[in-house]
């Protein structure tokens, strides 16, 4: 008998924690003065403790307590109507499981896992208030007892392993790698039970096997065990308490040597890599073996007696045949089980071996390489292409070939083991001049053989040229750069074109196909051309779009896009306030307007506008092209002329001036502006004291309002 205590036979185990909390809250009152008492219970193993309470009143400074199990403070007088009354924490720990307070109604609020509780005081000691705190074990009165089922042999994992409790119903667990990670473990709850507890665990140990250690966790909760009858008596304590038994074969008395072949001879060369067994003994125990195909795995030894070797399931492969080497030594065999039931005779020599043979055909599936068109490729129809198939097991099939139709095209290719990797290719040059230059071609690559048809279908798409062109910006100066447009080809991503160039030929489906300039802010389309002129289905300057046909082939299709700078005019409007209206109302009034013609001091050209009258508008100006021959903004300045005989500042002021429809007003620092245009600094645009206003022409009518008001008494 193995009876051992404080780590014979003994492993230190796997602590696992596990915390709850919780918090009730009520209200709280205010205070006044009174008295209360604080009393502690015995029950739940607390006798004899002491435990601290901390009194705050409503007001006032706080005071401790301290208070043994099964007595009272005495009354204690708090000075307020209201106090809360907490209690310390404990070593070793323990929770509050109720506070009881008499009269009840004085309970105003409790946060038990707190350890506190605020009660309205008594008047005095006669009618003071009593508290009673009840505590327990942390974790509860009552404690989870969990079994894990170790082993640190392989053909044991995984097995399940029973167990009774108290002499109770069998339960069973399965057993895990005593070195892997107790995370990962698999264990089973026995129950519940009263803390303190002493419950008394039974494996029932199986045949061939021994107890090698057991233990518990926390360490000090294992009271006795014995590992030869299988039994341990456990305290059970709060929260989880585990016990851990680990068990391991017995060492066998008699012994033979077995050894397994696999595929000996290679009969399939396409089954290939590892295979794993495992052999079970007559003593039950397990030996893991992998054995490569063609090859055969050392002498093991093993008990003797009747053993069974089964073969793992390995997809892509199935069991034909076992034999035995004796072949009297085979007594069962069951394919579809991939197991063989053998006699292992006693012997002290690998001579006497026994050897079985497993015999695996690889599973095929048949492969199917379909040829389709894509959209407009009618002219592909006809036209016979060739493919290579090409298998992981060095298994070629091909070239062959498959005739393009309107409808797709398979042929079936042949037989390829389930789970190797078949790279189908078409044979077709795409490289400039070749056959397949504009012929593009998907679906080709591998595909990993499963059970049935596996189909790969190649799909071949007719392309043609089709290149989007852009004719250079002619109000610009010669050395002015030439703007970047931005085009859609069917609505997908964007690209460039720089007005004097033409984009690379696109490869594109053969049939119709949308180009559209992205709208540009200073430019609008004047014209789209197609080259050959056949090709058009559509154009529309409105859209800035154009659809043309694109043929097969490497003839391409060009869409030119003309533009010009958008035009903007300018008028002027004069406005008077009524109480200026005799004095100013009759008169005529003319504005000078400088359109900036280039960056030079002289660069403009003069339009005089008017002459009106008060609640009048001047004619538009000519269209001027909104930017400059050097492509930056023109600008645009508006002077007020005098009214003779009136003089500004004199008889009258400009009171406001007002545009709408320009792109801003414009200042001397910014770039290549014309300074005589725009000759003010940043706040001092416009000028009502000289009656000017400069601005970024904008696209159309463009309206400078002046407000003018009479100085004359």
């Amino acid at each position: 008998m193995q009876r051992t205590r404080k780590g014979e036979l003994r492993r230190l185990a796997v602590v696992v924690a596990i915390a709850a909390v919780g918090v009730l809250a009520v209200g709280a009152h205010a205070a006044s003065a009174g008295v209360l008492e604080i009393c502690k219970d015995s029950s739940n193993g607390m006798s004899g403790r002491t435990f601290t309470f901390t009194v705050t009143p409503t007001s006032g400074t706080s005071f401790s307590r301290d208070v043994k199990a099964g007595f009272c403070s005495g009354p204690i007088t708090v000075g307020t109507t209201n106090a809360t009354v907490t209690e310390a924490s404990t070593v070793p720990a323990t929770d509050v499981a109720k506070i009881d307070v008499r009269p009840s109604l004085r309970k105003l609020s409790e946060n038990l896992p707190g350890r506190s509780v605020t009660v309205a005081t008594g008047a005095s000691t006669s009618s003071e208030t009593l508290i009673r705190f009840f505590n327990e074990p942390a974790g509860g009165t009552a404690g989870t007892l969990k079994i894990c089922k170790l082993t640190q042999t392989p053909a044991f994992l995984g097995r399940d392993y029973s167990f009774s409790v108290n002499g109770g119903p069998i339960v069973s667990t399965p057993a895990n790698d005593a070195f892997d990670d107790p995370a990962n473990w698999t264990c089973r709850i026995l129950g519940t039970f009263q803390v303190g507890s002493l419950v008394r665990v039974q494996e029932q140990i199986p045949p061939g096997q021994e107890i090698q250690f057991i233990d518990t966790d926390p360490g000090s909760n294992l009271e006795d065990f014995n590992t030869d009858a299988g039994w341990a008596d456990v305290r059970v304590a709060a929260g989880t308490t585990i016990v851990l038994y680990d068990n391991e074969p017995v060492p066998p008395s008699g012994t033979g040597f077995i050894e397994v072949c696999k595929n000996y001879g290679n009969p399939d060369p396409d089954v290939i890599g590892p295979f794993n067994f495992t052999i079970t003994d007559s003593a039950g125990a397990n030996y893991p073996v992998t054995v490569n195909a063609g090859f055969c795995s050392p002498a093991i030894q093993i008990n003797a007696g009747i053993a069974t070797v089964t073969e793992a399931a390995r997809a892509g492969f199935t069991l034909i045949d076992v034999s035995t080497l004796p072949t009297d030594r085979l007594l069962d065999a069951n394919l579809i089980n991939r197991t063989a039931t053998v006699e292992v005779p006693t012997s002290a020599s690998a001579n006497d071996e026994t050897q079985v043979f497993f015999t695996n055909a690889a599973n095929r599936g048949q492969l199917k390489v379909c040829k389709a068109l894509g959209p407009g490729s009618a002219d592909l129809v006809g036209q016979t292409f060739s493919f290579t198939a090409s298998g992981d097991n060095g298994q070629v099939v091909g070239p062959f070939g498959i005739t393009a139709a309107a409808s797709t095209q398979c042929r079936i290719v042949g037989n390829f083991p389930i789970g190797s990797t078949v790279t189908v290719t078409e044979n077709l040059n795409h490289d400039p001049g070749q056959p397949g230059e504009f012929i593009d071609t998907t679906g080709e690559g591998p595909v990993v053989i499963a059970n049935g048809v596996n189909t790969v279908t190649i799909t071949n798409t007719a392309r043609g040229l089709l290149e989007v062109c852009k004719l250079r910006i002619t109000e610009f100066a010669p050395t002015t750069a030439q703007p970047t447009f931005q085009f859609r080809i069917d609505g997908g991503a964007i690209f460039n074109v720089r007005a004097g160039t033409c984009s690379l030929p696109r490869r594109v489906s053969v049939g119709n196909h949308t180009v559209t300039e992205v709208a540009a802010g200073d430019y609008d389309v004047t014209a789209i051309t197609v080259s050959p002129p056949d090709r058009a289905v559509s154009t529309s300057l409105a859209s800035r779009t154009a659809t043309v046909s694109v043929p097969y082939g490497g003839e391409e299709t060009s869409v030119t896009f003309t533009n010009r700078v958008k035009t903007g005019q300018v008028k002027v409007c004069k406005q008077i306030p009524i109480t200026s209206a005799d004095s100013l109302g009759p008169k005529d009034w003319t504005f000078n307007v400088y359109i900036q013609t280039g960056p030079g001091a002289m660069d403009y050209t003069l339009v005089v506008l008017g002459p009106i009258k008060a609640g009048e508008c001047t004619d538009f100006t000519a269209p001027f092209p909104i930017l400059t021959p050097q492509g930056t903004r023109r600008a645009v300045g508006v002077h007020e002329n005098d009214p003779p005989p009136l003089v500004r500042g004199v008889n009258y002021e400009t009171t406001s001036i007002t545009t709408t429809g320009t792109r801003g007003l414009c200042y001397v620092t910014d770039p290549m502006v014309n300074t005589t245009v725009c000759p003010y600094p940043v706040g001092q645009n416009p000028n009502l004291a000289a009656g000017n206003i400069d601005f970024y022409l904008g696209p159309g009518p463009n309206t400078v309002t002046y407000t003018n008001r009479s100085l004359d008494p």
